[in-house]
């Protein structure tokens, strides 16, 4: 008997000890993330401890955590990051597309979901991470796409910003963006813009003038506010064929084939298309689409599939 107890001390010295380790790993990969200086062993060593740290301890809630906030740094090595450019280069796009076809990305996003997951399930009250490892599990249901976006703003809308890691504070800050955008949520929106413009906050994506029209008429065009949409998506507009310029336009043709209007939509893609060079090739694929639901529309673009040599 005297044996047993010894050996569970040891266990939970060695568990304890595991611990304090995985926790000093977690400061320094932040602190060497702020610097820059983050590198690809790094974040291997924080995978290696926190897997170390589940081992020796498979029920403390805070070691899964750590699996899931390590995995995190993944998406990073393979060049997915959440700032201001990506987000707004994929507003109105599925989460999917953001991510792109990468199957490391897809088994990242989904270890990172389980293990955070479990966290939750293996604690029986709220840990000193437990709005990290929220902000982990909103990415993860984000990427697994069940839950509508209105649910998941329900659910994670109102996290203490101040209790966020600060490698969390742009990411939370992008996927409320993202999915309040989708929710059509427009009240929502406009807190968000309105958090973005507080001297104290510090998460990093601040939006232009120009981006807030954006964002609020993707919002009421989710909504199918579609008069409210048209106005503020032409004011989004502007002669730089970008990103925002494309996809309100798209957005706007869109509108019009839903009114009944599809010969007016058609004419706008074409004359965009041809304008910019015919860069995006999904405009005569909604064009051949639009003229196969309304029966009598034209289009003056070549539409025939180009032939495989």
């Amino acid at each position: 008997m005297l044996g047993f107890t010894y050996r569970k001390e040891i266990y939970f010295l060695f568990a304890k000890d595991q611990s304090v380790r995985a926790e000093k790993t977690k400061e320094k990969t932040i602190e060497l993330w702020k610097s820059g200086n983050l590198k690809e062993k790094d974040i291997e060593d924080f995978q290696s401890i926190a897997t170390t740290y589940s081992e020796k301890d498979p029920t403390d809630p805070v070691a899964f955590h750590l699996i899931a906030r390590s995995l995190f740094w993944n998406l990073y090595r393979i060049g997915i990051y959440f700032d201001h450019d990506s987000l707004i280069l994929h507003l109105g796009s599925e989460f999917q597309d953001f991510i792109g076809s990468s199957v490391l990305a897809d088994s990242t996003l989904d270890s990172v979901f389980w293990n955070a997951r479990t966290a939750e399930s293996f604690s029986s009250s709220p840990f000193y991470d437990w709005e990290n490892n929220k902000v982990l599990l909103f990415l993860g249901e984000t990427h697994r796409h069940v839950k509508r976006p209105q649910v998941l703003i329900n659910e994670y809308g109102n996290l203490d910003r101040s209790k966020l890691s600060p490698e969390f504070q742009t990411v939370y800050i992008w996927l409320l963006t993202f999915n309040t955008m989708l929710a059509g949520d427009a009240s929502g929106l406009d807190k968000l813009i309105t958090i973005t413009k507080d001297p104290s906050y510090k998460a990093g994506i601040q939006f232009t003038p120009r981006e807030e029209n954006f964002l609020r008429g993707l919002g009421k065009y989710y909504k199918k506010d579609y008069v409210g949409a048209l106005s503020l998506l032409r004011q989004a507009k502007s002669n730089n064929p970008d990103r925002i310029t494309e996809t309100s336009i798209i957005t706007e043709a869109t509108i019009f084939h839903l009114q009944n209007l599809s010969q007016k939509g058609i004419d706008l893609l074409e004359e965009f298309y041809l304008s910019s060079g015919k860069k995006n090739a999904e405009i005569p694929i909604l064009i051949a689409k639009m003229i196969v639901e309304k029966p009598g529309a034209k289009t003056k673009l070549d539409l025939t599939p180009e032939k495989k040599e």
